[in-house]
Order: C-alpha cells, then sequence, then structure tokens
C-alpha cells in the first residue's frame, strides 16, 4: 500500500486522496477521497447546501494521476507532477458531503516531460466528471 503522505508534497488541507487503490506503473492508478462534512470549503460553497467545488475536483483527480508515476515499493519520490492543464473537462453531477469519490487515471500521452491523463470520476458508479489533465514532472 502506498503512503500517500511521502507522495504527495501537500499538507492538510490539501491533500484531496483518502487512499490509492491501485497503480499500474505508468498506465494507470486509481483512489478515492470521502467527501466529509467538516472540511474547510463546506460553510461557504454553498451555505445552505454543501456542493464539493469543481477545482477541488479537478486537484483530486490530478492528485490520484499522479501516483501513475509512482514505482512499486517506492517510499518517496524526488520530483513533483504539476497540474499544467486541463482539458474538455466535464464536471456533470454535484459532489456533496458523505459521498466517496472515486477517481480512475488513465496515462493518454506524454511529450517529454508534460503527461497527458484520462480521469473519469465516480460516486456510486455514476460519472461526476470526467476529461483530460496534464501534469509536467518537475524536479523538486
Amino acid at each position: 500500500m502506498v503512503e500517500i503522505k511521502s507522495i504527495l508534497p501537500h499538507e492538510y488541507p490539501f491533500v484531496l486522496v483518502d487512499k490509492i487503490l491501485d497503480i499500474d506503473y505508468m498506465k494507470s492508478s486509481r483512489g478515492y477521497k470521502n467527501i466529509s462534512h467538516n472540511e474547510p470549503w463546506v460553510t461557504g460553497h454553498f451555505p445552505d447546501k454543501a456542493i464539493y467545488p469543481g477545482v477541488l475536483m479537478i486537484e483530486t483527480m490530478a492528485q490520484v494521476g499522479g501516483f501513475i508515476f509512482v514505482e512499486p515499493e517506492v517510499k518517496t519520490i524526488n520530483y513533483r507532477m504539476l497540474l499544467c492543464g486541463v482539458n474538455n473537462l466535464k464536471l456533470i453531477r454535484p459532489v456533496v458531503p458523505g459521498d466517496q469519490l472515486i477517481v480512475e487515471a488513465s496515462l493518454e500521452q506524454s511529450i517529454g516531460h508534460i503527461f497527458q491523463i484520462k480521469c473519469t470520476a465516480y460516486v456510486n458508479n455514476v460519472i461526476v466528471s470526467k476529461g483530460l489533465i496534464s501534469l509536467a514532472q518537475t524536479e523538486v
């Protein structure tokens, strides 16, 4: 099992992945985030009915997608994967506190240190978001 906090450079409240379920090195990754009622964004987006912000959903996809590049048995990494593009991404249905957001990511294309990742996000096996993101590999 991958230790998320040893791979991601983020700190709370910006670690947006609770568990990585699968990694097929340089091919795909799958993970989830439990959307809870006590997250910082809940009181402001929106006060009468909280909806997980789309930009955070995209960041969740990017964080799960970044695990495609984690080799088996690796405990730490000496590079960062930075979100550098969002293409044809659609936010299809709202995600709310109490939902479990499952993200599937697969490597579609790479050019140098830029990688295009196809992402699909689900809640209860229903697609809530899908599209392409680009990640850039940079030195730490």
